[in-house]
């Protein structure tokens, strides 16, 4: 099967030579082939492995594997089968291999061919990760990196730290700089690596290109032809219009109902800040009709500009920051109010990315 100009291709994009690339867009949008091939062609044309990241090592299943090898196998000439050593995969680190379609070869001689990808769990203990070194890697792909909040994905603590750690572990064995590339579908604009990236989310836009200073970020927006292609081969698009605008226009479903405020309501006043990372959240109260709390995200900067007897309020030790306090159990009764109004939609945020943190926060309130 032949490329065409249709589907979304990493090439112009990857012309920034920025070192962390993201690509938001519908299934059926072609970015998972794209990445594929560039990874594909990476270890064809100059045998450089690629590092794929997944969060959990449940993530990593047999028929994720069968289903890279079905993609490939759509757009190279020659048959191939990926093979691995099965055991592998509980341990949350697998190197996947390359080998003819139907060659039949024993664990020993798998063990012996080159590496085509090393498949991570980012959950895995980081010390297992680093121990397993792997020489001159190409790209680290991402795939999946937008959770789907609606089916109760979860970002991993610490997540963005995790992976900047494994592209430092693998980047100083490589002979030119590693490229991070991560594909997802518009489930939200937030995600644990824009924050820790400083994305200014409200340009997250269908359609929107965006090169900030290490990094560029593709909206990709299918076109009308791309849409009566996907029609054809899939109807199911035509049946719900949430989906439908999700996969044609780009929306983030997820944060549609999200309410915002740019700046803070008239009357309010701040009532708590909560540390988050290296990130402030400050929540404000007030008396407006429609919503009681309006809540703010601030980088690490802000701190400054608050009064010094302001509590800063934290869940863990690793937190903790001059004048701040840990919250306790006996803090529930104080912060009753500001949940129930979060379950009520009376609470509004300056950014997507404030109603996320405050989401996190919720079950430890």
């Amino acid at each position: 099967m032949k490329r065409d100009n249709l589907h979304f291709n990493w090439n112009g994009q990857l012309g920034y030579q920025k070192t962390w690339n993201f690509v938001i867009s519908s299934r059926e949008s072609g970015k998972s082939v794209s990445s594929w091939m560039l990874i594909y062609n990476a270890y064809k044309k100059w045998s450089r492995p690629s590092i794929v990241l997944r969060r959990r090592p449940a993530d990593m299943t047999t028929a994720y594997i069968d289903d890279i090898a079905k993609l490939l196998n759509k757009f190279i000439d020659i048959p191939i089968q990926l093979v691995y050593i099965k055991s592998d995969v509980k341990l949350g680190v697998v190197d996947v291999k390359i080998a003819p379609a139907d060659e039949k070869l024993s664990p020993a001689k798998i063990k012996q061919l080159p590496t085509f990808i090393r498949i991570i769990g980012l959950s895995v203990p980081m010390s297992r990760v680093k121990s397993l070194m792997l020489v001159n890697v190409r790209y680290i792909f991402f795939d999946e990196f937008i959770c789907n909040t609606r089916m109760n994905e979860k970002y991993l603590k610490d997540e963005a730290f995790s992976i900047k750690e494994i592209y430092n572990t693998f980047n100083r064995e490589a002979d030119s700089p590693i490229t991070f590339i991560a594909a997802g579908n518009p489930y939200s604009v937030y995600c644990s690596q824009f924050t820790d990236l400083k994305v200014d989310t409200r340009l997250l836009k269908p359609g929107a290109f965006i090169v900030g200073e290490d990094y560029t970020i593709n909206c990709f927006k299918v076109s009308k032809e791309l849409q009566e292609y996907i029609l054809q081969h899939n109807p199911l698009y035509k049946f719900d219009d949430a989906y439908t605008r999700y996969a044609f226009s780009g929306e983030s479903i997820n944060d549609a109902n999200i309410r915002i405020h740019k700046f803070e309501p008239k009357g309010f006043k701040l009532k708590y800040v909560f540390k988050f990372g290296s990130d402030f959240l400050s929540v404000h109260i007030g008396d407006n009709d429609d919503f009681k709390y309006w809540c703010c995200k601030h980088n690490s900067t802000w701190l400054s500009k608050i009064g010094k007897r302001r509590d800063i309020l934290v869940f863990n030790f690793q937190d903790m920051v001059d004048g701040s306090r840990k919250v306790n159990t006996q803090d529930s009764v104080e912060f009753f109010r500001l949940k129930r109004c979060f379950d009520d939609r009376k609470v509004t945020f300056n950014c997507i990315d404030a109603h996320y943190m405050l989401e996190e926060l919720y079950t430890s309130l």
